[in-house]
């Protein structure tokens, strides 16, 4: 089972993720983070180093994608122009390119290899995050239509998580641990958190998502929102959050 984990910077992703691992743990559930089963699958899991673990996600995560290109050809077009057309160098154009790109060999990845039996959690590096590189920028406003178009492109995961946290939570958080893409200044910082947010509610208001959709407030109780509640997998995910609480 491939989940993706969304919300603004901050939401507590990977501090869900690594609690559904345990949880997961707990009760004989495999659990992954998506960069700990990619390494896994590869015999590079014996690797300590944390820059090291990432770097070899990130070029095999390429190098997947590249293998893609005619498969995923018009969602990279629509990446490549809206990339084009953001504020900022073109250095950061790039690097925001480039970082939704390589989340296309991680979903390959995760689809090709994950299976039924497993639960892969993609909690920084899921598609759906790419939004985030690519519509949150401290001088621009996303396009609904835009963020529609994007989603329309992608292909999606079994289940998507949104961690949906208090603004003012989410800019405390913030300015506490740093951002590279904003000023460490109050001001900056909390239109940089808005404009997160305001991407990731008008994302899942849209239907695709919201038959995946479940969400999940900051005292991790879980709305299942779209998503049938009586269905086994959302019922799975909803434990596997409600035991990460007490793991």
């Amino acid at each position: 089972m491939h989940i993706e984990l969304i919300g603004s910077t901050s939401a507590g992703k990977t501090t869900l993720a690594k609690k559904m691992a345990e949880a997961g743990a707990k009760n004989g559930t495999v659990v992954s983070l998506s960069d700990d089963f990619m390494l896994d699958q590869m015999r590079l899991n014996w690797v300590g180093n944390d820059f090291i673990r990432r770097r070899l996600v990130e070029a095999v995560a390429f190098a997947i994608a590249l293998t893609r290109l005619s498969k995923y050809k018009e969602f990279i077009d629509f990446v490549i122009a809206e990339g084009r057309n953001s504020p900022g160098s073109w250095f950061y154009k790039i690097n925001r390119v480039r970082n939704v790109i390589r989340k296309i060999g991680i979903f390959e990845f995760i689809a090709r290899r994950a299976g039924s039996q497993r639960v892969v959690l993609a909690d920084n590096e899921g598609l759906l995050l790419g939004v985030h590189n690519l519509f949150v920028h401290q001088d621009s406003h996303a396009d609904p239509g835009k963020i529609a178009r994007y989603v329309e492109l992608v292909p999606l995961p079994d289940v998507v998580l949104y961690l949906k946290q208090d603004e003012d939570v989410l800019i405390s958080r913030t300015l506490a641990r740093g951002h590279s893409r904003v000023k460490s200044e109050q001001d900056e910082v909390a239109h940089f958190i808005r404009q997160a947010v305001g991407v990731f509610n008008e994302m899942v208001k849209l239907p695709a998502l919201q038959r995946k959709l479940l969400i999940v407030n900051g005292e991790l109780n879980v709305e299942y929102n779209g998503a049938d509640a009586g269905n086994a997998v959302f019922r799975q995910v909803a434990d596997l959050v409600q035991n990460g609480r007490t793991s």
